[in-house]
Protein backbone atom coordinates (compact mmCIF):
# COMPACT_ATOMS: atom_id res chain seq x y z
CA UNK A 1 0.00 0.00 0.00
CA UNK A 2 1.27 3.45 -0.93
CA UNK A 3 2.59 5.45 2.04
CA UNK A 4 2.70 2.46 4.39
CA UNK A 5 5.56 0.06 5.18
CA UNK A 6 3.56 -2.53 7.18
CA UNK A 7 0.26 -4.23 6.38
CA UNK A 8 -1.62 -7.30 7.63
CA UNK A 9 -2.36 -10.39 5.53
CA UNK A 10 -6.13 -10.98 5.22
CA UNK A 11 -5.75 -14.80 5.19
CA UNK A 12 -3.33 -15.59 8.01
CA UNK A 13 -3.23 -12.28 9.91
CA UNK A 14 0.57 -12.00 9.61
CA UNK A 15 2.18 -8.56 9.84
CA UNK A 16 4.26 -8.04 6.67
CA UNK A 17 6.68 -5.34 5.54
CA UNK A 18 6.46 -3.59 2.17
CA UNK A 19 9.37 -4.61 -0.08
CA UNK A 20 10.53 -2.13 -2.70
CA UNK A 21 11.28 -3.52 -6.17
CA UNK A 22 14.54 -1.91 -7.35
CA UNK A 23 13.90 -2.77 -11.03
CA UNK A 24 13.00 0.49 -12.80
CA UNK A 25 10.38 0.90 -15.50
CA UNK A 26 13.18 1.61 -17.95
CA UNK A 27 14.66 -1.88 -17.47
CA UNK A 28 11.24 -3.50 -17.73
CA UNK A 29 10.49 -1.79 -21.06
CA UNK A 30 14.01 -2.57 -22.35
CA UNK A 31 13.24 -6.27 -21.93
CA UNK A 32 10.14 -5.90 -24.12
CA UNK A 33 11.85 -3.89 -26.88
CA UNK A 34 14.05 -5.56 -29.51
CA UNK A 35 16.13 -2.37 -29.91
CA UNK A 36 18.90 -1.54 -27.44
CA UNK A 37 18.88 1.87 -25.74
CA UNK A 38 21.95 4.05 -25.38
CA UNK A 39 22.92 6.07 -22.29
CA UNK A 40 25.38 8.97 -22.21
CA UNK A 41 28.68 7.78 -20.71
CA UNK A 42 28.82 10.12 -17.68
CA UNK A 43 25.17 9.62 -16.80
CA UNK A 44 25.50 5.83 -16.93
CA UNK A 45 28.52 5.76 -14.58
CA UNK A 46 26.82 8.04 -12.03
CA UNK A 47 23.62 6.08 -12.20
CA UNK A 48 25.41 2.74 -11.67
CA UNK A 49 27.39 4.00 -8.65
CA UNK A 50 24.32 5.56 -7.04
CA UNK A 51 22.22 2.48 -7.70
CA UNK A 52 24.79 0.28 -5.90
CA UNK A 53 24.79 2.59 -2.87
CA UNK A 54 21.00 2.76 -2.77
CA UNK A 55 20.70 -1.01 -3.05
CA UNK A 56 22.69 -1.37 0.17
CA UNK A 57 20.53 1.18 1.97
CA UNK A 58 17.10 -0.19 0.94
CA UNK A 59 15.67 -2.46 3.67
CA UNK A 60 14.74 -5.99 2.65
CA UNK A 61 11.50 -7.75 3.32
CA UNK A 62 11.13 -9.38 6.68
CA UNK A 63 8.29 -11.29 8.18
CA UNK A 64 8.83 -10.46 11.83
CA UNK A 65 5.54 -11.71 13.19
CA UNK A 66 5.67 -15.14 11.54
CA UNK A 67 9.27 -15.80 12.74
CA UNK A 68 8.36 -15.02 16.32
CA UNK A 69 10.62 -11.98 16.52
CA UNK A 70 9.51 -8.76 18.15
CA UNK A 71 10.09 -5.47 16.34
CA UNK A 72 10.17 -2.13 17.99
CA UNK A 73 7.58 0.23 16.51
CA UNK A 74 9.96 3.21 16.43
CA UNK A 75 12.65 1.21 14.61
CA UNK A 76 10.14 -0.03 12.07
CA UNK A 77 8.88 3.48 11.47
CA UNK A 78 12.41 4.83 10.98
CA UNK A 79 13.26 2.00 8.57
CA UNK A 80 10.10 2.64 6.58
CA UNK A 81 10.82 6.37 6.39
CA UNK A 82 14.39 5.70 5.22
CA UNK A 83 13.08 3.28 2.60
CA UNK A 84 10.61 5.86 1.30
CA UNK A 85 13.29 8.54 1.12
CA UNK A 86 15.70 6.26 -0.76
CA UNK A 87 12.93 5.20 -3.13
CA UNK A 88 12.02 8.84 -3.85
CA UNK A 89 15.64 9.78 -4.49
CA UNK A 90 16.16 6.82 -6.80
CA UNK A 91 12.98 7.61 -8.74
CA UNK A 92 14.01 11.25 -9.15
CA UNK A 93 17.40 10.15 -10.45
CA UNK A 94 15.78 7.70 -12.86
CA UNK A 95 13.30 10.30 -14.10
CA UNK A 96 16.07 12.77 -14.86
CA UNK A 97 18.21 10.20 -16.72
CA UNK A 98 18.03 10.84 -20.48
CA UNK A 99 18.17 7.93 -22.94
CA UNK A 100 18.96 7.82 -26.66
CA UNK A 101 16.68 5.52 -28.69
CA UNK A 102 17.72 4.48 -32.21
CA UNK A 103 14.91 4.20 -34.76
CA UNK A 104 15.94 1.39 -37.14
CA UNK A 105 14.13 0.93 -40.46
CA UNK A 106 14.81 -1.52 -43.31
CA UNK A 107 14.46 -0.18 -46.86
CA UNK A 108 13.81 -2.75 -49.62
CA UNK A 109 13.97 -2.46 -53.41
CA UNK A 110 13.49 -4.82 -56.35
CA UNK A 111 15.03 -4.92 -59.82
CA UNK A 112 12.48 -3.80 -62.46
CA UNK A 113 13.26 -5.36 -65.85
CA UNK A 114 10.04 -4.35 -67.61
CA UNK A 115 11.71 -1.54 -69.59
CA UNK A 116 14.69 -1.38 -71.88
CA UNK A 117 17.00 -0.64 -68.97
CA UNK A 118 16.86 -2.43 -65.61
CA UNK A 119 16.19 -0.01 -62.76
CA UNK A 120 15.76 -0.43 -59.02
CA UNK A 121 12.17 0.24 -57.91
CA UNK A 122 10.56 0.24 -54.44
CA UNK A 123 9.36 -3.14 -53.22
CA UNK A 124 5.72 -4.03 -53.85
CA UNK A 125 3.44 -4.00 -50.83
CA UNK A 126 2.63 -7.55 -49.60
CA UNK A 127 1.01 -7.49 -46.16
CA UNK A 128 0.61 -11.29 -45.92
CA UNK A 129 4.35 -11.90 -46.25
CA UNK A 130 5.35 -8.70 -44.44
CA UNK A 131 7.10 -7.22 -47.49
CA UNK A 132 7.02 -3.48 -48.18
CA UNK A 133 9.38 -0.66 -49.10
CA UNK A 134 10.01 0.18 -45.43
CA UNK A 135 9.84 -2.03 -42.31
CA UNK A 136 10.41 -0.90 -38.72
CA UNK A 137 12.69 -2.93 -36.44
CA UNK A 138 11.33 -1.11 -33.39
CA UNK A 139 7.66 -1.97 -33.96
CA UNK A 140 7.47 -4.47 -36.81
CA UNK A 141 5.25 -2.15 -38.91
CA UNK A 142 5.54 -2.12 -42.71
CA UNK A 143 4.59 0.57 -45.22
CA UNK A 144 5.51 2.36 -48.42
CA UNK A 145 6.96 5.44 -46.70
CA UNK A 146 8.79 6.37 -43.52
CA UNK A 147 5.65 8.02 -42.15
CA UNK A 148 3.89 4.63 -42.31
CA UNK A 149 6.39 2.90 -40.03
CA UNK A 150 7.29 5.74 -37.64
CA UNK A 151 4.43 7.13 -35.49
CA UNK A 152 3.22 10.62 -36.34
CA UNK A 153 3.50 11.65 -32.69
CA UNK A 154 7.28 11.26 -33.02
CA UNK A 155 7.66 12.82 -36.47
CA UNK A 156 5.72 15.92 -35.38
CA UNK A 157 8.22 16.61 -32.57
CA UNK A 158 11.53 17.59 -34.24
CA UNK A 159 13.06 18.60 -30.91
CA UNK A 160 13.22 14.91 -29.88
CA UNK A 161 15.48 13.92 -32.80
CA UNK A 162 19.20 14.37 -32.43
CA UNK A 163 20.22 13.12 -35.91
CA UNK A 164 18.89 12.63 -39.43
CA UNK A 165 18.33 9.34 -41.21
CA UNK A 166 21.71 7.69 -41.80
CA UNK A 167 22.65 4.58 -43.73
CA UNK A 168 24.19 1.75 -41.69
CA UNK A 169 27.41 0.65 -43.44
CA UNK A 170 28.27 -1.97 -40.81
CA UNK A 171 26.21 -4.71 -42.49
CA UNK A 172 28.24 -7.52 -44.07
CA UNK A 173 28.41 -7.61 -47.89
CA UNK A 174 26.99 -4.08 -48.21
CA UNK A 175 28.16 -1.75 -50.97
CA UNK A 176 29.13 1.91 -50.67
CA UNK A 177 25.46 2.94 -50.33
CA UNK A 178 24.78 0.29 -47.67
CA UNK A 179 22.77 -2.07 -49.93
CA UNK A 180 22.85 -5.84 -49.43
CA UNK A 181 21.79 -7.89 -52.49
CA UNK A 182 20.05 -11.27 -52.80
CA UNK A 183 18.00 -13.35 -55.25
CA UNK A 184 14.76 -13.02 -53.23
CA UNK A 185 13.49 -11.53 -49.99
CA UNK A 186 13.44 -14.99 -48.43
CA UNK A 187 17.22 -15.21 -48.79
CA UNK A 188 17.66 -12.36 -46.35
CA UNK A 189 16.13 -14.47 -43.58
CA UNK A 190 14.88 -12.79 -40.52
CA UNK A 191 15.62 -9.12 -40.02
CA UNK A 192 18.82 -8.56 -38.12
CA UNK A 193 18.21 -7.62 -34.49
CA UNK A 194 20.31 -4.66 -33.26
CA UNK A 195 22.84 -5.78 -30.66
CA UNK A 196 22.59 -4.45 -27.11
CA UNK A 197 26.32 -3.87 -26.68
CA UNK A 198 29.55 -3.77 -28.64
CA UNK A 199 30.98 -6.74 -26.73
CA UNK A 200 28.36 -9.10 -28.08
CA UNK A 201 29.12 -7.90 -31.61
CA UNK A 202 32.80 -8.66 -31.13
CA UNK A 203 32.02 -12.19 -29.84
CA UNK A 204 29.75 -13.01 -32.76
CA UNK A 205 32.12 -11.66 -35.46
CA UNK A 206 34.33 -14.72 -35.60
CA UNK A 207 31.39 -17.13 -35.75
CA UNK A 208 29.62 -15.34 -38.59
CA UNK A 209 32.56 -14.99 -41.01
CA UNK A 210 31.89 -18.37 -42.59
CA UNK A 211 28.19 -17.64 -43.03
CA UNK A 212 29.01 -14.26 -44.57
CA UNK A 213 31.35 -15.83 -47.13
CA UNK A 214 28.75 -18.44 -48.03
CA UNK A 215 26.02 -15.82 -48.43
CA UNK A 216 28.33 -13.65 -50.57
CA UNK A 217 28.94 -16.54 -52.98
CA UNK A 218 25.19 -17.19 -53.33
CA UNK A 219 24.10 -13.57 -53.81
CA UNK A 220 26.85 -12.87 -56.33
CA UNK A 221 25.12 -15.27 -58.76
CA UNK A 222 21.82 -13.37 -58.98
CA UNK A 223 20.93 -9.93 -57.61
CA UNK A 224 17.18 -9.31 -57.94
CA UNK A 225 16.39 -7.63 -54.61
CA UNK A 226 18.32 -5.50 -52.14
CA UNK A 227 17.89 -3.87 -48.76
CA UNK A 228 19.70 -1.49 -46.44
CA UNK A 229 19.30 -0.32 -42.87
CA UNK A 230 18.47 3.30 -41.95
CA UNK A 231 19.07 4.63 -38.42
CA UNK A 232 17.90 7.84 -36.80
CA UNK A 233 18.38 8.62 -33.11
CA UNK A 234 16.02 10.45 -30.79
CA UNK A 235 16.14 11.43 -27.10
CA UNK A 236 13.90 10.23 -24.25
CA UNK A 237 13.94 12.46 -21.16
CA UNK A 238 13.65 9.44 -18.81
CA UNK A 239 10.38 10.41 -17.09
CA UNK A 240 7.67 7.87 -16.36
CA UNK A 241 5.41 9.52 -18.93
CA UNK A 242 8.01 9.18 -21.67
CA UNK A 243 8.61 5.52 -20.77
CA UNK A 244 4.90 4.78 -20.85
CA UNK A 245 4.79 6.35 -24.32
CA UNK A 246 7.63 4.05 -25.32
CA UNK A 247 5.54 1.20 -23.99
CA UNK A 248 2.95 1.96 -26.70
CA UNK A 249 5.48 0.93 -29.38
CA UNK A 250 6.41 -2.43 -27.78
CA UNK A 251 5.80 -5.23 -30.27
CA UNK A 252 6.07 -7.81 -27.48
CA UNK A 253 3.27 -6.06 -25.62
CA UNK A 254 1.06 -6.21 -28.70
CA UNK A 255 1.77 -9.93 -29.06
CA UNK A 256 0.85 -10.48 -25.40
CA UNK A 257 -2.41 -8.58 -25.92
CA UNK A 258 -3.23 -10.75 -28.95
CA UNK A 259 -2.51 -13.91 -26.91
CA UNK A 260 -4.74 -12.59 -24.14
CA UNK A 261 -7.62 -11.98 -26.57
CA UNK A 262 -7.26 -15.50 -28.01
CA UNK A 263 -7.20 -17.01 -24.52
CA UNK A 264 -10.30 -15.09 -23.44
CA UNK A 265 -12.15 -16.18 -26.59
CA UNK A 266 -11.18 -19.79 -25.96
CA UNK A 267 -12.35 -19.60 -22.36
CA UNK A 268 -15.68 -18.08 -23.40
CA UNK A 269 -16.21 -20.80 -26.01
CA UNK A 270 -15.22 -23.52 -23.53
CA UNK A 271 -17.66 -22.18 -20.92
CA UNK A 272 -20.54 -22.12 -23.44
CA UNK A 273 -19.83 -25.68 -24.56
CA UNK A 274 -19.63 -26.89 -20.95
CA UNK A 275 -23.00 -25.33 -20.11
CA UNK A 276 -24.58 -26.77 -23.24
CA UNK A 277 -23.32 -30.29 -22.47
CA UNK A 278 -24.50 -30.05 -18.82
CA UNK A 279 -28.11 -29.34 -19.93
CA UNK A 280 -28.30 -31.75 -22.90
CA UNK A 281 -31.58 -33.55 -23.57
CA UNK A 282 -32.00 -37.29 -24.15
CA UNK A 283 -33.59 -38.79 -27.28
CA UNK A 284 -37.15 -39.07 -25.79
CA UNK A 285 -37.25 -35.39 -24.78
CA UNK A 286 -36.28 -35.90 -21.08
CA UNK A 287 -33.07 -34.74 -19.45
CA UNK A 288 -30.07 -37.03 -19.49
CA UNK A 289 -29.98 -39.51 -16.61
CA UNK A 290 -27.43 -37.69 -14.49
CA UNK A 291 -27.35 -37.88 -10.75
CA UNK A 292 -28.22 -34.23 -10.25
CA UNK A 293 -31.12 -34.19 -12.78
CA UNK A 294 -33.17 -37.19 -11.52
CA UNK A 295 -35.04 -35.18 -8.87
CA UNK A 296 -38.80 -35.11 -9.76
CA UNK A 297 -39.34 -31.81 -7.98
CA UNK A 298 -36.49 -30.26 -9.93
CA UNK A 299 -37.95 -31.52 -13.19
CA UNK A 300 -41.39 -30.18 -12.19
CA UNK A 301 -39.92 -26.81 -11.36
CA UNK A 302 -38.06 -26.76 -14.66
CA UNK A 303 -41.25 -27.67 -16.53
CA UNK A 304 -43.06 -24.89 -14.69
CA UNK A 305 -40.21 -22.54 -15.55
CA UNK A 306 -40.45 -23.45 -19.24
CA UNK A 307 -44.24 -23.00 -19.18
CA UNK A 308 -43.96 -19.61 -17.52
CA UNK A 309 -41.25 -18.57 -19.97
CA UNK A 310 -43.48 -19.62 -22.86
CA UNK A 311 -46.36 -17.61 -21.41
CA UNK A 312 -44.03 -14.67 -20.88
CA UNK A 313 -42.84 -14.90 -24.48
CA UNK A 314 -46.45 -15.06 -25.68
CA UNK A 315 -47.34 -12.01 -23.60
CA UNK A 316 -44.28 -10.18 -24.90
CA UNK A 317 -45.21 -11.07 -28.49
CA UNK A 318 -48.77 -9.85 -27.90
CA UNK A 319 -47.42 -6.69 -26.30
CA UNK A 320 -45.17 -6.09 -29.30
CA UNK A 321 -48.11 -6.63 -31.67
CA UNK A 322 -50.29 -4.21 -29.68
CA UNK A 323 -47.45 -1.68 -29.62
CA UNK A 324 -47.00 -2.11 -33.37
CA UNK A 325 -50.73 -1.59 -33.98
CA UNK A 326 -50.72 1.42 -31.69
CA UNK A 327 -47.75 2.85 -33.54
CA UNK A 328 -49.52 2.16 -36.83
CA UNK A 329 -52.67 3.93 -35.59
CA UNK A 330 -50.64 6.90 -34.40
CA UNK A 331 -48.84 6.99 -37.74
CA UNK A 332 -52.15 6.79 -39.62
CA UNK A 333 -53.57 9.58 -37.46
CA UNK A 334 -50.54 11.76 -38.14
CA UNK A 335 -50.80 11.06 -41.86
CA UNK A 336 -54.51 11.93 -41.80
CA UNK A 337 -53.80 15.15 -39.94
CA UNK A 338 -51.09 16.07 -42.42
CA UNK A 339 -53.49 15.24 -45.27
CA UNK A 340 -56.15 17.50 -43.76
CA UNK A 341 -53.67 20.33 -43.35
CA UNK A 342 -52.43 19.77 -46.88
CA UNK A 343 -56.00 19.75 -48.23
CA UNK A 344 -56.85 23.02 -46.51
CA UNK A 345 -53.61 24.55 -47.71
CA UNK A 346 -54.26 23.36 -51.27
CA UNK A 347 -57.85 24.68 -51.08
CA UNK A 348 -56.60 28.06 -49.93
CA UNK A 349 -54.08 28.09 -52.75
CA UNK A 350 -56.78 27.19 -55.31
CA UNK A 351 -59.02 29.93 -53.90
CA UNK A 352 -56.16 32.36 -54.31
CA UNK A 353 -55.65 31.20 -57.89
CA UNK A 354 -59.39 31.60 -58.53
CA UNK A 355 -59.25 35.18 -57.29
CA UNK A 356 -56.24 35.84 -59.50
CA UNK A 357 -58.07 34.31 -62.47
CA UNK A 358 -61.10 36.52 -61.87
CA UNK A 359 -58.92 39.61 -61.66
CA UNK A 360 -57.09 38.59 -64.79
CA UNK A 361 -60.36 37.91 -66.63
CA UNK A 362 -61.66 41.34 -65.68
CA UNK A 363 -58.39 42.88 -66.78
CA UNK A 364 -58.56 40.99 -70.07
CA UNK A 365 -62.14 42.19 -70.57
CA UNK A 366 -61.13 45.80 -70.05
CA UNK A 367 -58.17 45.33 -72.37
CA UNK A 368 -60.42 43.71 -75.00
CA UNK A 369 -62.77 46.71 -74.92
CA UNK A 370 -59.81 49.04 -75.26
CA UNK A 371 -58.35 46.94 -78.08
CA UNK A 372 -61.69 46.89 -79.94
CA UNK A 373 -61.96 50.64 -79.69
CA UNK A 374 -58.39 51.00 -80.87
CA UNK A 375 -59.10 48.61 -83.76
CA UNK A 376 -62.10 50.59 -84.89
CA UNK A 377 -60.10 53.78 -84.81
CA UNK A 378 -57.23 52.16 -86.66
CA UNK A 379 -59.60 50.77 -89.26
CA UNK A 380 -60.79 54.27 -89.95
CA UNK A 381 -57.24 55.50 -90.05
CA UNK A 382 -55.60 55.52 -93.51
CA UNK A 383 -51.86 55.36 -93.32
CA UNK A 384 -51.38 55.85 -97.02
CA UNK A 385 -53.22 59.18 -96.90
CA UNK A 386 -50.66 60.42 -94.39
CA UNK A 387 -47.70 58.94 -96.18
CA UNK A 388 -48.79 60.03 -99.66
CA UNK A 389 -50.68 63.31 -99.20
CA UNK A 390 -52.05 64.33 -102.64
CA UNK A 391 -53.45 67.85 -102.96
CA UNK A 392 -53.24 70.90 -105.23
CA UNK A 393 -51.68 74.30 -105.03
CA UNK A 394 -53.21 76.61 -107.62
CA UNK A 395 -52.62 75.15 -111.08
CA UNK A 396 -50.14 72.57 -109.76
CA UNK A 397 -50.94 69.17 -108.34
CA UNK A 398 -48.83 68.29 -105.25
CA UNK A 399 -47.80 65.09 -103.53
CA UNK A 400 -46.34 65.46 -100.03
CA UNK A 401 -45.99 69.19 -100.74
CA UNK A 402 -43.92 68.68 -103.92
CA UNK A 403 -45.23 70.46 -107.04
CA UNK A 404 -45.53 68.48 -110.22
CA UNK A 405 -45.38 70.53 -113.46
CA UNK A 406 -43.94 73.76 -114.95
CA UNK A 407 -45.43 77.08 -116.03
CA UNK A 408 -43.71 80.00 -117.77
CA UNK A 409 -44.96 82.36 -115.11
CA UNK A 410 -44.03 79.98 -112.25
CA UNK A 411 -41.04 77.85 -113.19
CA UNK A 412 -40.49 74.85 -110.84
CA UNK A 413 -37.04 73.38 -110.32
CA UNK A 414 -36.45 69.98 -111.86
CA UNK A 415 -35.18 68.72 -108.51
CA UNK A 416 -38.66 69.23 -107.03
CA UNK A 417 -40.34 67.69 -110.11
CA UNK A 418 -38.07 64.61 -109.97
CA UNK A 419 -38.79 64.18 -106.24
CA UNK A 420 -42.56 64.41 -106.87
CA UNK A 421 -42.35 61.82 -109.68
CA UNK A 422 -40.38 59.52 -107.31
CA UNK A 423 -43.18 59.80 -104.71
CA UNK A 424 -45.79 59.00 -107.40
CA UNK A 425 -43.85 55.91 -108.52
CA UNK A 426 -43.53 54.72 -104.91
CA UNK A 427 -47.30 55.22 -104.35
CA UNK A 428 -48.26 53.22 -107.44
CA UNK A 429 -45.81 50.42 -106.50
CA UNK A 430 -47.32 50.32 -102.97
CA UNK A 431 -50.86 50.07 -104.41
CA UNK A 432 -49.80 47.15 -106.63
CA UNK A 433 -48.17 45.41 -103.68
CA UNK A 434 -51.24 45.88 -101.42
CA UNK A 435 -53.60 44.62 -104.15
CA UNK A 436 -51.19 41.79 -104.98
CA UNK A 437 -51.13 42.27 -108.75
CA UNK A 438 -48.49 42.91 -111.41
CA UNK A 439 -48.55 45.30 -114.30
CA UNK A 440 -49.26 43.76 -117.70
CA UNK A 441 -46.31 45.09 -119.70
CA UNK A 442 -44.16 47.36 -117.56
CA UNK A 443 -42.36 47.26 -114.22
CA UNK A 444 -41.70 50.14 -111.83
CA UNK A 445 -38.33 50.70 -110.10
CA UNK A 446 -38.89 53.25 -107.27
CA UNK A 447 -35.61 54.99 -106.41
CA UNK A 448 -36.72 58.36 -105.08
CA UNK A 449 -35.70 61.24 -107.35
CA UNK A 450 -34.04 58.79 -109.74
CA UNK A 451 -36.84 56.28 -110.31
CA UNK A 452 -37.08 54.22 -113.50
CA UNK A 453 -39.60 52.30 -115.60
CA UNK A 454 -38.75 49.01 -117.37
CA UNK A 455 -40.75 48.03 -120.46
CA UNK A 456 -41.75 44.54 -121.52
CA UNK A 457 -38.44 44.07 -123.35
CA UNK A 458 -36.35 44.83 -120.26
CA UNK A 459 -35.24 48.29 -121.35
CA UNK A 460 -35.07 50.93 -118.62
CA UNK A 461 -36.23 54.54 -118.98
CA UNK A 462 -35.32 57.28 -116.52
CA UNK A 463 -38.32 59.00 -114.92
CA UNK A 464 -36.33 62.14 -114.11
CA UNK A 465 -34.88 65.02 -116.15
CA UNK A 466 -32.73 68.09 -115.87
CA UNK A 467 -34.58 70.07 -118.56
CA UNK A 468 -32.01 69.37 -121.28
CA UNK A 469 -32.89 68.38 -124.82
CA UNK A 470 -30.84 65.19 -124.91
CA UNK A 471 -32.84 63.35 -122.22
CA UNK A 472 -36.29 64.62 -123.18
CA UNK A 473 -37.12 61.71 -125.46
CA UNK A 474 -36.29 59.07 -122.84
CA UNK A 475 -38.12 61.08 -120.19
CA UNK A 476 -41.26 61.31 -122.34
CA UNK A 477 -41.17 57.55 -123.00
CA UNK A 478 -40.86 56.90 -119.25
CA UNK A 479 -43.89 59.16 -118.62
CA UNK A 480 -45.95 57.21 -121.19
CA UNK A 481 -44.97 53.86 -119.64
CA UNK A 482 -45.81 55.15 -116.14
CA UNK A 483 -49.24 56.30 -117.37
CA UNK A 484 -49.82 52.78 -118.79
CA UNK A 485 -49.10 51.38 -115.29
CA UNK A 486 -51.67 53.82 -113.85
CA UNK A 487 -54.18 52.60 -116.47
CA UNK A 488 -53.50 48.92 -115.50
CA UNK A 489 -54.16 49.73 -111.83
CA UNK A 490 -57.41 51.53 -112.75
CA UNK A 491 -58.66 48.56 -114.80
CA UNK A 492 -57.89 46.22 -111.84
CA UNK A 493 -59.82 48.51 -109.47
CA UNK A 494 -62.86 48.74 -111.78
CA UNK A 495 -62.78 44.96 -112.24
CA UNK A 496 -62.97 44.31 -108.50
CA UNK A 497 -65.41 47.16 -107.88
CA UNK A 498 -67.58 47.79 -110.99
CA UNK A 499 -69.27 50.81 -109.43
CA UNK A 500 -65.97 52.67 -109.38
CA UNK A 501 -65.64 55.28 -112.16
CA UNK A 502 -62.50 57.40 -112.59
CA UNK A 503 -63.01 61.08 -113.51
CA UNK A 504 -60.47 61.11 -116.36
CA UNK A 505 -60.03 58.62 -119.17
CA UNK A 506 -56.57 57.25 -119.91
CA UNK A 507 -55.65 56.11 -123.44
CA UNK A 508 -52.51 56.08 -125.64
CA UNK A 509 -50.30 58.32 -123.54
CA UNK A 510 -53.05 60.84 -122.80
CA UNK A 511 -55.18 61.46 -119.73
CA UNK A 512 -58.31 63.54 -120.01
CA UNK A 513 -57.34 64.25 -123.63
CA UNK A 514 -54.04 65.90 -122.64
CA UNK A 515 -50.64 64.36 -123.53
CA UNK A 516 -48.48 63.20 -120.63
CA UNK A 517 -45.30 63.90 -122.64
CA UNK A 518 -43.27 67.03 -122.01
CA UNK A 519 -44.18 69.69 -124.59
CA UNK A 520 -46.55 72.53 -123.85
CA UNK A 521 -45.93 73.47 -120.23
CA UNK A 522 -49.54 74.34 -119.45
CA UNK A 523 -50.97 71.14 -120.98
CA UNK A 524 -48.27 69.00 -119.37
CA UNK A 525 -48.87 70.57 -115.94
CA UNK A 526 -52.64 69.96 -116.24
CA UNK A 527 -52.08 66.35 -117.41
CA UNK A 528 -49.86 65.72 -114.36
CA UNK A 529 -52.59 67.16 -112.12
CA UNK A 530 -55.13 64.75 -113.70
CA UNK A 531 -52.70 61.86 -113.13
CA UNK A 532 -52.36 62.73 -109.41
CA UNK A 533 -56.17 62.82 -109.16
CA UNK A 534 -56.28 59.34 -110.71
CA UNK A 535 -53.71 58.13 -108.15
CA UNK A 536 -55.78 59.65 -105.30
CA UNK A 537 -58.80 57.62 -106.43
CA UNK A 538 -56.66 54.48 -106.53
CA UNK A 539 -55.40 55.28 -103.01
CA UNK A 540 -58.97 55.60 -101.72
CA UNK A 541 -59.90 52.29 -103.34
CA UNK A 542 -56.96 50.39 -101.90
CA UNK A 543 -57.58 51.84 -98.42
CA UNK A 544 -61.21 50.74 -98.52
CA UNK A 545 -60.62 47.37 -100.16
CA UNK A 546 -57.47 46.19 -98.37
Amino acid sequence: MEGKSLFMCHQCGALLKFQYNPVSIEKKIMKLRPVAYEHPAETCEQRDSKADDDEDQIPRLTEGTDAGETTDADEEEEAAQAARNSIGQLQQQQQKTPVVVPEIVWERQRLDASGDVDVWAPAEFDLMNGIATFASCNRGDVGQSLSDVVPARLLKKPHLWISDWEVDHSLPQCDEEGWVYAASYADFGRLEEPRASEEKEADDTSGSEAAVDEQKSETSQERLVRRRRLIRKRRVDGSDLSWFQELLDCRALKELEEDRDQYEGFMTQFTDEERASARAYSVDGEYAADDWSDDPELRALEEEERRLKAELEAIEDETEQIAAKRHELWSTGNDLEQLIHGTFAEGAFLQHLLGLSRDERQSVGVFAVHASDMLRRLQRYNVCNDVFHIWHGGLFGTINGLRLGRLPSKPVEWVEINAALGQAVLLLATIADRANFEFSRNRLVPRGSFSRVVNMYGREYSLYSDGGMFRRRGFNQAMILFLECVEDAGRRAMKEEPSLKFPYKVERGKIGGLPISLGNDEQWTRALKYMLTHLKWLLAWISKRY
